[in-house]
């Protein structure tokens, strides 16, 4: 008699899927010694299922044709599912003409469920290991057709599920979009918690597809966590969360989901293959060649193994993208991409544009007419992408179509590529809620940007290239920005953020240890960022500069504005006003860095009290940053524009800007938007004094005393929600806090406030920016190069929400000195002074102290 239910049996055949293991164990230890020949062939179906998917193909054939032997003589329909199976099996193990064969045997001989059941098989194998999508699709309908009238919900799920994955393939998003949602409420009904996790993944999956990266990346990490409560690891989802982080431009991020994975259990080699692939192209973007190159190479070895070819090509891509910049031999490397691209082309992969584009690239490096001739007709073919459902991908059309005109010599014609491909890249941008994606995945525009630069440039038309500098900088900032709350899980997290570091000091103060308040601390700031990178944008996108309008504003004005731009390491300057644009070489980028790093170093030793040479360091800063931009500007106001690497310069240390009002910004769109900017109230002021100050804050009183109406939050009452509260429309805020800058994480960059971190996540909750902020503390107004000339920090994200100017200092202050220097400050604001008037004032009032000069040349307004 036998000692298993069939029914049972049957049960754990249909969900083997929730969890392999026990399955695999309950047939070997159960049903294949069972002496019922039914049960014994379950048992071998369900483990050679488990050992195809574990990669062990030739042994999951044997027990497959073992249970089709037992099934035998028991019933026309257990046959014919065993029949179904190895069919399936089959085909994956290359036997497609048997496997085939086999496949339609079993659904001749069946009808009802049963037949339905076979039908859903052989879609699966029609559509994706032989790419037939029509046929697959064809039996899927009529499996549903079935399935609808009869009582079977999960093999209608499972139907539906494979139909939403058929026709995404078909480019049926919609259809897609609601077969996965069907198939997902059927299994949550059942309680089918593994198919419920798969279905969410195939959600997110579906968003990336469709371009919608904030969808894709919520999704992903729903299903993650529904993975976990099930204590399993799901490749397949790491591997697609790794991709999407990536479009993001957050490498980091998929470098770290990956390296949890490969550490978290024992992988299959079939697992192992697909994350070694996903940390391949992780360290590309990181970028860390060498490690991407190892991984690479081992993942093509395992696939090759494994006769997968279509993730072969992928690793084959990264193992040569690794190599590519390294390598004094490209001959080589050509004739390897060229049988890449011939691969990829033959199996319709992804990845055909990005390998084109790669041989394009190693191509050029290669001085022969035959690979100019590949080159040209890689570029023709991926220049055919432009038409793509993703905006990465639409792009690298756009810049294959550049480089094709390019090489043409057709000036206009790169010109209008560059522009549709960014074009492109800003729909991508602004469909993100998230200020720190925007500015990281504004690096997949850096060649777009960096070739129309370079040819406008080359046009020698200075107002062109004015507008090809401006064209991709700063634009998360320049993005039109509205006020959110984040929601309640947002806001919680910040709050036990908050409590954290307020427990973090006490332990340090203490001298207690602090490993574990850290963990949690750094584990609250991933809940967060996690969270807001599902936040979706408003659509709007930033607007092109346009130069006779910027023109006007600076006539008007009597402003000059300078915007530095560097092409293939120079330095140029372009310098707009009195109706003009005039383009002057400056010099080299780097010796600009060096000069910027000596100033800084020699303005924190002045304001130490030691003997510096600072007019030497002005002038050589002035010489290796703007060269003779200033030269014939006149009595003008001067408003510089830096690139992002040169946002960190003490403007004010500059002979030819020492005694004149001047300012500085990311971007001229972001002045052209200052400039029109107006307060919410045009009285209200507020001063607000965070705890630990070495002056304590002495500026705030002194101030205050000249400025009665001025509201001041100071001790206890300096919280951060009274803070916020306070700043929420105010006409202008000085802010005399510690500030903590992160180069990690620019966004946790924060104020210290009586309660704990007041964090830039906290301001991008505010409904109206404060018109003008003064930030007193030591460095409050370093920001960080992100992505492709993007920045973020404290001041940036203030500029972003549309706050008119910030004045903020760039290197360590006296605290004595800072006393004088704003109040000389805030008596030209009450005056009606700008903030360049005022920090002028500054300047002119701390002559002949050294320590003070040193303090108010280290002070800049963003802005105006």
């Amino acid at each position: 008699m036998s000692a298993v239910d069939r029914d049972e049996a049957e049960d754990l055949l249909r969900t083997l899927f929730a969890d392999p293991e026990r399955a695999r164990s309950t047939a070997l230890i159960e049903l294949i010694p069972d002496p019922d020949r039914a049960i014994a062939s379950i048992g071998h179906q369900v483990l050679g299922i488990v050992l195809r998917d574990m990669g062990a193909t030739e042994e999951s054939l044997t027990h497959l044709r073992t249970a089709l032997r037992l099934a035998h003589g028991v019933d026309g329909d257990r046959e014919s599912d065993v029949r179904a199976t190895l069919g399936g099996t089959l085909v994956y193990a290359g036997k497609t003409r048997e496997g085939l064969a086999q496949l339609d045997r079993a659904a001749e001989e069946l009808e009802g469920i049963s037949l339905a059941r076979v039908l859903v098989r052989r879609a699966r194998v029609l559509s994706f290991s032989l790419e037939r999508l029509e046929e697959g699709g064809a039996d899927l309908g009529r499996a549903l057709e079935i399935l609808d009238r009869a009582d079977d919900d999960v093999w209608r799920a499972r139907a539906l599920h494979l139909d939403g994955l058929t026709r995404t393939g078909l480019g049926d998003l919609d259809g897609a979009r609601r077969s996965f949602a069907a198939a997902l409420e059927i299994h949550s009904a059942l309680g089918l918690d593994w198919d419920a996790a798969v279905g969410v993944h195939s959600q997110g999956w579906l968003a990336f597809l469709a371009g919608d990266l904030p969808v894709a990346l919520e999704r992903y990490a729903r299903a993650a966590a529904m993975f976990e409560l099930l204590g399993i690891t799901a490749v397949d989802l790491v591997f697609d969360q790794c991709a999407a982080y990536l479009a993001g431009g957050l490498a980091a991020d998929a470098l770290l989901v990956v390296e949890h994975a490969l550490e978290a259990r024992p992988l299959l080699p079939v697992e192992r293959a697909d994350l070694l692939l996903a940390l391949a192209g992780a360290a590309i973007a990181a970028p860390d060649p060498d490690r991407a190159k190892i991984a690479a190479d081992e993942a093509c070895r395992l696939f090759r193994q494994q006769g997968r070819e279509q993730h072969w090509i992928r690793s084959e891509l990264f193992a040569i993208a690794a190599r590519e910049e390294a390598t004094g031999r490209p001959h080589r490397l050509l004739q390897r991409v060229k049988r890449l691209v011939d691969t990829a082309r033959g199996n319709s992969a992804m990845e055909l544009p990005q390998a084109l584009m790669l041989g394009a690239e190693l191509g050029g490096r290669v001085r022969s007419a035959r690979a100019a001739g590949l080159v040209d007709e890689w570029l023709a073919e991926a220049s055919g992408f432009r038409g793509s459902h993703l905006g990465t991908t639409r792009a690298l059309g756009w810049l294959a179509l550049a480089r094709r005109r390019a090489n043409a010599g057709e000036v206009g014609g790169v010109l209008r590529a560059c522009e549709r491909g960014l074009a492109a890249l800003d729909e991508h941008q602004a469909t993100f809620g998230s200020q720190e994606l925007r500015a990281l995945s504004s690096s997949h525009g850096a060649e777009l940007a960096e070739l129309g630069t370079r040819t406008a440039l080359a046009s020698g038309d200075a107002r062109r290239l004015l507008r090809w500098a401006e064209r991709w900088r700063a634009t998360a900032l320049s993005i039109p920005w509205a006020g959110a709350e984040h929601d309640a899980a947002t806001t919680a997290d910040l709050a036990a953020l908050r409590a954290q570091h307020s427990r973090l000091a006490e332990a340090r103060s203490a001298g207690q240890p602090t490993e574990r308040l850290q963990a949690r601390a750094t584990r609250l700031e991933q809940a967060v960022r996690q969270r807001l990178f599902h936040e979706r944008g408003s659509g709007e996108t930033a607007s092109a500069l346009d130069v006779p309008e910027l023109l006007d504003a600076l006539r008007e004005d009597d402003t000059t504005l300078v915007e530095l731009t560097e092409v293939d390491g120079e330095l140029h300057a372009l310098v707009a006003g009195r109706g003009r644009v005039r383009h002057l070489h400056v010099g080299p980028a780097l010796a600009a860095s060096k000069a910027v790093d000596f100033s800084l170093f020699t303005l924190r030793q002045a304001s130490r009290g030691r003997r510096t040479q600072v007019e030497a360091a002005g002038a050589r800063l002035q010489q290796a940053v703007l060269g003779r931009a200033l030269d014939r500007v006149g009595e003008s106001r001067v408003v510089v524009s830096g690139t992002s690497t040169l946002q960190g310069v003490p403007w004010g240390l500059l002979p030819a800007l020492a005694d004149r009002p001047f300012s500085s910004t990311p971007s001229a769109r972001l002045w052209l938007r200052a400039r029109s900017a107006r307060p919410a109230d045009p009285d209200r002021r507020v001063m607000l004094v965070g705890p630990g100050l070495g002056s304590g804050g002495a500026e705030v009183p002194a101030v205050a005393a000249q400025d009665p109406k001025a509201q001041v939050l100071d001790g206890d009452g300096a919280t951060v929600a009274a803070s916020l509260a306070a700043l929420d429309g105010a006409a202008l805020a000085h802010v005399a806090a510690h500030g903590h800058f992160r180069e990690d994480s620019p966004l946790f960059s924060s104020l210290v406030m009586s309660d704990g971190p007041l964090l830039v996540h906290d301001l991008q909750r505010l409904e109206r920016p404060p018109h003008r902020v003064v930030l007193s503390a030591c460095e409050s107004g370093v920001m960080a190069p992100v992505g492709d000339q993007e920045l973020l920090g404290l001041a940036a994200a203030l500029l972003s929400m549309g706050t008119a100017g910030v004045v903020s200092s760039l290197a360590e202050v006296d605290d004595a000195a800072t006393v004088e220097v704003m109040v000389a400050l805030h008596a030209s604001l009450r005056a009606g002074g700008g903030l360049g008037d005022a920090l002028l004032a500054a300047r002119q009032a701390a002559e002949g102290d050294p320590v003070m000069a040193a303090t108010a040349a280290s002070f800049t307004v963003l802005g105006t």
